[in-house]
């Protein structure tokens, strides 16, 4: 999956908490270290979340809202 080169360039550093969550998913899709946690699927861009519980932990963490959860993640998506 090819995305522009704009997409990849992160808006606000590194543990920022202006990021918004379709960068942050980006960054996670990126990483093979998370492939266990969420991957890409297919050849249309479409992705899987496989644990949505440790994507809200690793986004809260980003957002430092310690309590997220994948119910709030969920509505934000």
């Amino acid at each position: 999956i090819a995305f522009p080169d704009w997409a990849y360039k992160p808006e606000s550093s590194p543990g920022s908490r202006q990021i918004q969550l379709w960068h942050f998913i980006l960054e996670l899709l990126q990483k093979e270290e998370y492939q266990g946690v969420i991957a890409w699927q297919g050849d249309y861009g479409e992705f899987v979340i496989k644990d949505p519980d440790e994507v809200a932990r690793l986004w809260g963490i980003r957002k430092c809202k310690p309590h997220m959860n994948y119910d709030k993640l969920s509505r934000a998506l």
